[in-house]
């Protein structure tokens, strides 16, 4: 079923199936559209800003002085700027969750990980859960952003590309073992914990088989279906169901360098 998110209208361009796995192209002719969703649901999730608040909230509730307080305030502004990349994740993630074909869930914000403003996380980029019609599967994924002229882009390939990553996401035991226990630490509330204690038990009980694999391409080049064809192609003739893949493209009306800059915006 293909990709709906009723703020951020989009094309379908091609698509296609092969086995366990498939893959689409989604284009985005309406840049103001595109440009609120960044500034909206996309910057809430970049910059976290529901823990964020909370954090300034707490922060100034201990100043007891005019020092501290003008202290604070040049504390809370020294926050780095978000690169591309990072907007490219928060944007994936908003597209799947505000997706009404389906429910995704993530159930925690990666940025509250980092522990340096350089700081790159290990591990996948997406782990979550995905309801279809047999219950809450667990999700993992990878989100590539690349304004590369070749197509496929150079992102898609090698040891860091993302078909690599979704294949070692979806075979290896030392990779899914880590990110479990990283998912099961950060499922903090009893309902979180019903949906993740449903999806490992589907997993468990098809051996590690029974999850979804997400790649999501995000490009500012023109549509073609080479960019991801060839590598939804390859993880088919690697994976089996119960095992889904799904790859896909989205093609945005503004430039990916221009992406940190929209988050500062006004909507």
């Amino acid at each position: 079923m293909p990709i709906s998110v009723p703020d951020l209208p989009a094309a379908v361009r091609y698509e296609g199936e092969d086995g366990c796995a498939s893959w689409a192209g989604y284009v985005v002719d309406d840049e103001g559209a595109f440009r609120s969703f960044v500034q909206g649901p996309v910057a809430e999730r970049a910059r976290d800003e529901e823990a964020q608040e909370d954090f300034e909230e707490e922060l100034l509730a201990l100043a007891t002085t005019g020092v501290e307080t003008a202290f604070l305030a040049r504390f809370f502004a020294a926050v780095p700027e978000e690169k591309d990349w990072e907007v490219g994740e928060a944007l994936a993630e908003s597209i799947l969750t505000e997706d009404t074909g389906r429910e995704v869930i993530f159930p925690w914000n990666e940025s509250r990980d980092r522990k340096t403003p350089q700081a790159s996380l290990p591990g996948a980029d997406l782990v979550g859960f995905c309801r279809d019609a047999s219950g809450f599967a667990l999700l993992f994924g990878e989100v590539k952003t690349s304004s590369d002229a070749g197509s496929p882009p150079q992102v898609m390939y090698g040891r860091s590309g993302m078909a690599w990553q979704l294949e070692a996401e979806a075979t290896r035991l030392d990779v899914q073992h880590a990110l479990l226990r990283w998912l099961r630490l950060r499922c903090l509330t009893p309902a979180l914990l019903t949906v993740y204690q449903e999806a490992v038990t589907r997993y468990l009980r098809s051996s590690g088989k029974d999850i979804l694999i997400i790649g999501v391409l995000l490009r500012d080049t023109p549509c073609t279906e080479r960019d991801i064809q060839s590598r939804a192609r390859y993880l088919a003739g690697t994976l089996c169901v119960p095992t889904r893949v799904e790859i896909m493209a989205w093609y945005l009306p503004v430039a990916i360098s221009e992406w940190p800059d929209l988050l500062g915006e006004d909507a």
